[in-house]
């Protein structure tokens, strides 16, 4: 379980960091400190949460770049959840100013641990203030890319 998350959060908390420099942008992210918690149902059925931080950098359309961090907490969701497998909250921040993001992900494959998320950002301050935007990402291990697309 603890992989679970490790592999959900750090891909999707990365992605969230930045973008308000630019309409849309790439970044690859770095998980940095993780910790989970969680159980399983009589079922046999697990269910767990876990908190993560990271950095991020970003580079955007126009080729500016720069580094971010994020703190985030993700949640399994029950077995007939078909839409996501796991729910994550990140807040963000970096030079620009500050957002908080909603990622709805995919179990790790069993194959390759990887994870895939959309997300959903929403602009507290700065640069980011009244913005919204999306998100996508993919990550493996603790490390991950992604892209997004910032409104107006």
């Amino acid at each position: 379980m603890k992989k679970l998350f490790a592999f959900c959060i750090i891909a999707v908390a990365a992605g969230s960091a930045s973008a308000a420099h630019a309409e849309s942008a790439t970044f690859t992210t770095k998980q940095t400190s993780s910790q989970a918690v969680g159980g399983a149902r009589p079922d046999g059925t697990t269910f767990g949460g876990q908190m993560t931080t990271g950095t991020s950098e970003t580079v955007a359309a126009d080729g500016k770049k720069w580094s971010g961090s994020h703190k985030c907490v993700g949640v399994t969701m029950p077995p007939n959840d078909t839409t996501y497998n796991a729910r994550i909250m990140c807040d963000n921040s970096d030079p620009s100013g500050t957002s908080a993001t909603i990622w709805g992900c995919t179990m790790p494959a069993k194959d390759t641990n990887t994870v895939f998320c959309t997300g959903w950002a929403f602009g507290k301050t700065g640069a980011y203030a009244g913005r919204r935007g999306t998100m996508t990402f993919v990550g493996v291990d603790g490390t991950g890319s992604g892209t997004s697309q910032w409104g107006k």
